[in-house]
């Protein structure tokens, strides 16, 4: 290859080299330019050489950066290396470019001259703006990640296959799983009552989710579960809400408003019965019959103030309304006078257990304890004192049908009753153990069941004085 074709060989590469080359004076005036520059930015090379400065050719904030921040940097060491630029074109359009710019002097090291060269960003500055989506995305999901474990509702995400895609903490509180066990298996499978959760319907992800509540079976307890399920495109997303406790109060509050209508329907129907009698045909009522009537209207009235005052008081226990007045008594003077309108009650009322308690309170626990035994029994209710080393115990014991194992801690809770439907025909607002265990605690003391062949033995201890 000779010298002729060895210079058009150059020229040819610098014209259509892959960058963009301009030589410009050192106020930046364009003396030359490739075609590159010519095809990028669409002006003609007359429109470039001597009728444009390089800064006309930049953005107005790159032009600002390269007079403040390039072109002095030039002057000082004589040259600068990839930097971000966007160029102006003829359309009005703009191309982003890395510019790098050499300082050339003549001999005696005066400036003559500056070749810079652009390279075509565009394909870099998508990648960049790619990557830095994909980083949002990451830390978006990660985000998500760090409010779904601390969210209460559990969330399940269920491929279509019916596998765990994603179990948050609260999911795997909820099921009694751990995450890292459940990913990956069938729903079906690591889930107890997972079948009934499924049949829960879709909704689309801009609809609000119907929330169902189910039952399922879990470890031999049920479990009652508030879930949604919405359509994730490849799954489903289950919300789940564990709403065991709250329909659990919701049957109470329905069991209370029964037993406590139900309790004050019959002295009302007494009440009601005898005083419209009275007022229809008291002219010509004997004097026993009248006599019998009004007695009938104190008991039923009395009844009912006992409801009522029992409602009250296990009110006043709740809200810490109700204090004990302590005092130095012997057990005896508690039991005293006990029973007095029953042959039935058997008191021991023999001395020397000295206790530290509210003699009213007391009185009213063992009162509670004796009128659910004469209730529940026919036979002997029997009261006893026992001196033990810290405390004085009372022992109400009966001969009735005794409880249950599986009820004895169940019976002081507040409504509960032994016969909910009352079969047995034992009527009561299942208050007055509850009462009897919150006026004991008050006092420092406790109250239980003590083992027994027959019948039924409450024990109250109370601190010894």
């Amino acid at each position: 290859m000779n010298s002729s074709e060895v210079h058009a060989d150059a020229e040819a590469l610098y014209e259509d080299a892959p960058v963009a080359y301009v030589s410009t004076q050192v106020d930046g005036t364009v003396i030359r330019a490739n075609r590159t520059l010519e095809r990028w930015t669409g002006f003609e090379r007359t429109e470039l050489i001597g009728a444009k400065r390089l800064q006309d050719l930049l953005a107005p904030g790159a032009r600002i950066y390269y007079e403040t921040h390039c072109a002095p940097l030039l002057q000082m060491q004589g040259s600068v290396r990839e930097i971000a630029m966007e160029l102006v074109l003829a359309d009005g359009g703009r191309l982003p470019v890395l510019m790098s710019a050499t300082l050339v002097a003549d001999p005696d090291g005066k400036p003559v001259a500056v070749r810079t060269t652009f390279v075509d960003a565009s394909e870099r500055r998508r990648y960049e703006r790619e990557l830095l989506r994909a980083r949002q995305d990451a830390e978006a999901r990660a985000r998500s990640a760090v409010a779904l474990g601390h969210v209460h509702d559990g969330v399940v995400l269920v491929d279509d296959a019916g596998r765990i895609e994603l179990l948050n903490p609260a999911a795997g509180r909820i099921f009694g799983l751990a995450a890292a066990e459940a990913l990956g298996r069938p729903a079906a499978e690591a889930i107890a009552g997972w079948p009934a959760i499924a049949a829960v319907p879709l909704a689309s992800p801009s609809e609000g989710g119907t929330v169902r509540v189910v039952p399922v079976e879990r470890d031999g307890d049920e479990q009652w579960l508030a879930v949604a399920a919405a359509d994730a495109g490849d799954g489903v997303v289950y919300t789940v809400r564990d709403v065991t406790d709250e329909r659990r109060l919701e049957q109470l509050r329905a069991d209370i408003v029964a037993t406590v209508s139900h309790e004050l329907r019959t002295p009302l129907t007494g009440v009601y019965g005898a005083a419209t009698t009275l007022l229809g045909r008291d002219d010509d009522l004997p004097k026993e019959a009248r006599r019998g009537l009004l007695e009938v209207l104190v008991e039923q009235a009395r009844r009912l103030a006992g409801i009522v005052d029992q409602i009250l008081l296990a009110s006043r226990l709740d809200g810490a309304g109700v204090d004990a007045q302590l005092e130095v008594v012997d057990a005896a003077d508690v039991l005293r006078g006990l029973g007095a309108g029953s042959h039935r009650v058997v008191v021991d009322e023999d001395g020397g257990v000295r206790i530290r308690a509210d003699v009213d309170r007391l009185r009213q626990v063992v009162d509670n304890l004796v009128d659910n035994a004469l209730k529940y029994s026919s036979g002997p209710v029997r009261v006893a004192t026992e001196a033990r080393e810290l405390s004085g115990r009372i022992v109400v014991s009966d001969e009735g049908p005794g409880i249950p194992a599986a009820e004895r801690e169940r019976i002081f809770e507040k409504f509960y009753r032994l016969d909910p439907d009352q079969r047995s025909g034992v009527s009561g607002t299942g208050l007055g153990l509850y009462i009897a265990r919150e006026l004991v605690d008050r006092m420092g003391g406790r109250i239980g069941l003590l083992d027994s062949a027959g019948g039924a033995a409450f024990y109250v201890d109370i601190p010894a004085a």
